[in-house]
């Protein structure tokens, strides 16, 4: 599905920024703003809690965590 995105009153800092990133991995701006889009709107993976739990680091006994009176 081709579509058109226009931008105007951009900021000159983010389209020089933008230029800057796009000749660094040498591609077009078109293809920069593309992949920009493509990675900042993907559907993120869905993990089970229990995954991200068990991946979290020990950093301490629960009782460091518990209120006290």
């Amino acid at each position: 599905m081709a579509l058109t995105l226009t931008f105007t009153d951009t900021d000159e800092l983010l389209l020089a920024a933008l230029h800057k990133r796009a000749r660094a991995h040498g591609r077009s701006i078109e293809e920069e703003h593309r992949d920009i889009l493509r990675h900042a709107l993907r559907p993120l993976p869905k993990r089970p809690l229990e995954d991200i739990l068990r991946s979290m680091p020990a950093v301490g006994l629960d009782t460091d965590f518990e209120r006290r009176s």
